[in-house]
């Protein structure tokens, strides 16, 4: 069966989220299978994490929150129809009146309350606005329920399974998915309201007569008329029959004068049923289900958008090992540069290599690395950003020559911040073809997850893709140099 690829990438988080308390081995490397050594990162997740979900046998916890939360969206869909059906008959004042203003209040003025909190809360990305009470609930109860099935199980599974299941949540619910999420189970909950309050009202409308009232204690009659003529604009373009002015005067309690069986009374009945029935159709079930295929339609493209962070240090650390750096003379010249100036703690080259036109540009190094390196021949350097004078003189050799590749070579024991990524921005922003080279003098210098992340997000930031992010360590040879 096809997996989506919002899908494969849930999968993955949730092996993350796994991995980060209970770190997991695979007998075997499926990153490597493909002999070519083509495959984006995110495939060689997929790959990895599929066969840990073989090799743990995982699937069925990964797909217990997703199956917690269905049950959990039955009966919040469940619960709205018993209240669509109570509302419906909460209505009938009597065994032989209905209620037409306060039946049209129990099923729509609550339902367009919500929908205008619900575009209000869309328009300024309130997000309390657009899930709802009913949809938050679907969201909850998959983090508080544990499934029985584990009851027996050992800690570490179940602690596995907790953790997949907060990834799950943090996927589904958090973010344009989530938001949009949290819409489309608002409007199905209101649907499955309003189709089961306007079954009930249909039902009870063809099984027994009724008389239509309304009554009113502070307001005046007139702020009802108006209310129906108003309602009635849109109904009458549909062609469904409606009340005049007159008709509502007289079905007003206290003024009803007509007989049951009367051919007058008749047609009053059929006006009122028909203008109550269309008034749920118009008002309450088609823009509900005009706003969920809109939510729908978000949601599939918020699920397509969805990215992994692939700056965090769990994944930086799988980037090394499945798409490990090439060695210093593929990067530079494979065929003439020396081996001595680097050595990268990768453990076996692949096909992401520098390209040996490169031109290389240093940013900030300090005094404890020198520059140029020896293997960077003269017509390939560009020079070291030091000071304003030094950025303007670079600047206006990248103008004056355009140069497809270019290499900016940093520090990476300092820490990034906004102003070196402005120099960074400035140099690349005319390149086609845009690296990142964090240098380090010795190996006994160690760069923390943390800020190897912050110069991934840097990186991102500049517009260079996390492929071509490379740390290197200088030699002693270039140190003598």
């Amino acid at each position: 069966m096809a997996i989506s690829k919002f899908d494969k990438q849930l999968q993955i988080e949730q092996i993350r989220y796994i991995e980060t308390e209970h770190p997991l081995d695979c007998d075997a490397e499926p990153w490597s299978l493909d002999q070519s050594g083509q495959g984006d990162f995110e495939e060689r997740l997929w790959r990895r994490a599929k066969c840990l979900i073989q090799q743990h046998d995982f699937s069925a916890l990964l797909a217990r929150a997703a199956r917690v939360a269905g049950y959990a969206k039955a009966l919040a869909l469940i619960l709205a129809v018993v209240l669509g059906a109570l509302g419906t008959v909460y209505a009938v004042t009597d065994s032989q009146t209905i209620n037409i203003y306060w039946l049209l209040l129990v099923l729509l003025g609550f339902n367009v309350v919500s929908m205008l909190l619900w575009l209000t809360g869309i328009s300024l990305n309130v997000e309390g606005l657009t899930s709802g009470m009913l949809a938050r609930l679907t969201s909850w109860l998959p983090g508080h329920l544990e499934s029985k099935a584990l009851v027996r199980e050992n800690l570490d599974r179940k602690k596995a399974g907790m953790l997949a299941d907060r990834a799950w949540l943090a996927c589904s619910f958090s973010g344009p998915v989530g938001k949009w999420h949290f819409s489309k189970i608002t409007h199905q909950l209101w649907l499955a309201y309003l189709f089961a309050g306007l079954f009930f009202l249909v039902l009870l409308l063809m099984v027994r007569q009724y008389d239509f009232a309304w009554g009113t204690t502070l307001l005046s009659h007139n702020v009802f008329v108006t209310l129906t003529e108003s309602l009635s604009v849109p109904l009458d373009m549909l062609g469904f029959a409606t009340p005049s002015a007159e008709q509502v005067q007289q079905t007003r309690i206290g003024s009803l004068q007509m007989e049951p069986v009367s051919e007058s009374g008749a047609e009053l009945r059929y006006l009122w049923a028909q203008f109550l029935i269309a008034a749920l159709l118009c008002f309450g079930i088609l823009p509900r289900f005009m706003l969920w295929c809109w939510s729908l339609l978000m949601y599939h493209r918020a699920c397509r958008l969805f990215k992994l962070d692939y700056y965090l240090p769990y994944y930086i650390g799988l980037r090394q090992r499945m798409m490990p750096l090439a060695s210093h003379s593929e990067v530079i010249d494979a065929s003439s540069a020396p081996l001595d100036d680097f050595h990268s703690p990768a453990l076996r080259p692949v096909s992401h290599t520098l390209p040996a036109e490169a031109r290389w540009i240093a940013v900030e190094l300090g005094g404890e690395i020198r520059w140029p390196l020896a293997s960077i021949g003269v017509n390939n350097d560009l020079g070291q950003v030091v000071d304003r004078e030094t950025l303007a003189n670079i600047m206006q050799r990248l103008r004056d020559s355009q140069y497809p590749v270019i290499a900016i070579a940093v520090s990476s024991v300092r820490p990034p911040d906004r102003g070196v990524q402005r120099i960074i921005a400035s140099l690349v922003s005319a390149s086609e073809q845009r690296w990142l080279v964090l240098l380090q003098k010795n190996a006994e210098e160690t760069v923390t997850e943390k800020r190897l992340a912050s110069w991934y997000r840097l990186a991102d930031g500049c517009g260079i893709p996390a492929d071509h992010v490379i740390s290197l360590i200088q030699g002693e040879a270039s140190n003598e140099a």
